[in-house]
């Protein structure tokens, strides 16, 4: 028996000391999806610092400057919960913050945006504290994920732009998994958009997302309309609250479904699973909950049998997607890469560096203006 002992694991708490809150520069883009246009992508950084001087990053996005400053806010105000914390303490500050401030302020929205940050950067410390990535912390289920690029093929394009940048795009991505946007109430064109890129790239595995432009009725005449090209899933063809409506749309159409990357937290999760009408999640790690509330995902999936895609993040996707059994195609979002670089993507896989330290997003020093 001990004494109480001065030689126990408590002896090696290094203690997080401070945060810091910045916006990094606005990147500029050009997405135009079925029921908005996006501009540029705003980012909100947080760091979190423990006394040796080792420092945790992570970021939240939004597509204004407005909502950015919201987000930074809402960090400000949930931060101090993890100053004087151990890294390690990660999941108790943030079941804390779960049931305290958030259950007031609101578990879905922008303060489940700040707050998942938050969680992402803790482990972004502790990852660094052991000088690891996710994987060597957590384990892994395999070193490589198939990549779905997310690019190019936006709504309105003709057919006959959509057969010359779907060839393009799986050239610079390096992968055939495509994604494409379609919304207007045009089926037959959106029906003849998506015959042109499976024309053009034979073997594509094409997912078509609908961002939410249609009701189940209107969207389950394209599916149908689209049985001969082989869709691998349609995404988002309704409303993401609209449970009824994705029911009766999986019962009717000839291709699975996939939805998820509006789900805030694990009961909005089970609340999805449990229409058994989805085989893709799409989980966004800022709505879900950060890679706390992924891990937890991750397994809730596996046990209902449906496969893990991801919706941006994509430096972080790549590592959290190969810790879970569920995990499937890596979303590579390239709206980042002017931070972060361009993932490694080989013969339609990403690769999965196990020499990386953090969760994918580089040396915090680096992050800054």
């Amino acid at each position: 028996m001990g004494d109480g002992g001065t030689n126990g694991p408590e002896d090696l708490t290094v203690a997080i000391v401070s945060f810091d809150v910045f916006e990094l520069e606005p990147l500029a883009t050009s997405i135009q999806a079925p029921r908005f246009d996006v501009g540029s992508v705003h980012n909100v950084a947080v760091e979190l610092v423990d006394d040796t001087g080792v420092s945790g990053l992570a970021y939240a996005y939004v597509f204004d400057p407005h909502s950015a400053r919201a987000v930074a806010e809402a960090i400000e105000v949930f931060a101090p919960s993890y100053v004087g914390t151990d890294a390690r303490d990660l999941r108790r500050v943030r079941s804390k913050l779960l049931s305290s401030s958030l259950n007031f302020l609101g578990v879905r929205g922008l303060m489940r945006l700040g707050a998942s940050a938050l969680d992402m950067a803790a482990w972004d410390l502790l990852c660094r504290q052991h000088e690891t990535n996710l994987g060597g912390l957590l384990g892994v289920e395999r070193s490589e994920q198939p990549a779905l690029t997310a690019a190019g093929l936006w709504s309105g394009l003709s057919p006959e732009e959509c057969a010359r940048i779907a060839v393009e795009v799986a050239d610079e991505f390096h992968t055939t998994n495509l994604k494409m946007w379609l919304g207007s109430k045009d089926l037959g064109f959106e029906a003849a958009r998506v015959a042109a890129v499976r024309a053009a790239v034979p073997d594509a595995a094409i997912v078509v997302d609908a961002a939410q432009a249609y009701d189940w009725r209107t969207a389950s005449r394209l599916a149908n309309r689209m049985a001969d090209s082989d869709v691998l899933w349609f995404e988002d063809p309704v409303e993401y609250e609209d449970l009824d409506g994705m029911k009766r749309f999986a019962e009717s159409v000839p291709m699975p479904m996939g939805t998820g990357e509006h789900v805030y937290g694990l009961d909005q999760l089970k609340h999805l699973l449990d229409l058994g009408a989805t085989q893709y999640v799409n989980l966004d790690l800022e709505r879900i909950g950060g890679i706390t509330d992924f891990l937890a995902a991750g397994a809730l999936c596996e046990a209902y049998r449906v496969e893990i895609v991801t919706h941006c993040y994509p430096h972080v996707s790549a590592q959290i997607l190969a810790t879970t059994r569920a995990g499937s195609y890596c979303e590579v979002a390239p709206l980042w890469d002017g931070y972060f670089g361009r993932l490694e993507v080989h013969d339609g896989f990403v690769q999965v560096d196990d020499k990386t330290v953090g969760i994918g997003l580089g040396d915090p020093a680096d992050r800054r203006r």
